[in-house]
């Protein structure tokens, strides 16, 4: 694959765990860590758009299907992890 060279600025202490990760080099784990996070952001924004288009298929859903969702999140990952704004 291509490789481009940047530069960046990043805070210390993310430094320090990412060369604590043990990787190659803190060029490598700096990539992997970033492609995980480029993956998780289309994935999201996938599953974002699926729900839009659900949404103008079926319409909004209702506070009681929000709120059965949110129950449902919370027993299968915990309260902490699904909180949303």
């Amino acid at each position: 694959m291509n490789k481009r060279r940047v530069t960046l600025n990043l805070d210390a202490d993310v430094v320090e765990t990412l060369e604590s990760a043990g990787g190659r080099s803190l060029s490598d784990t700096v990539n992997r860590a970033l492609r995980e996070a480029s993956d998780a952001l289309a994935h999201r924004r996938a599953l974002l758009s699926l729900l839009d288009e659900l949404a103008g298929a079926d319409g909004e859903p209702s506070a009681s299907d929000r709120l059965a969702a949110q129950r449902l999140l919370d027993d299968v990952f915990g309260a902490d992890e699904t909180r949303v704004a």
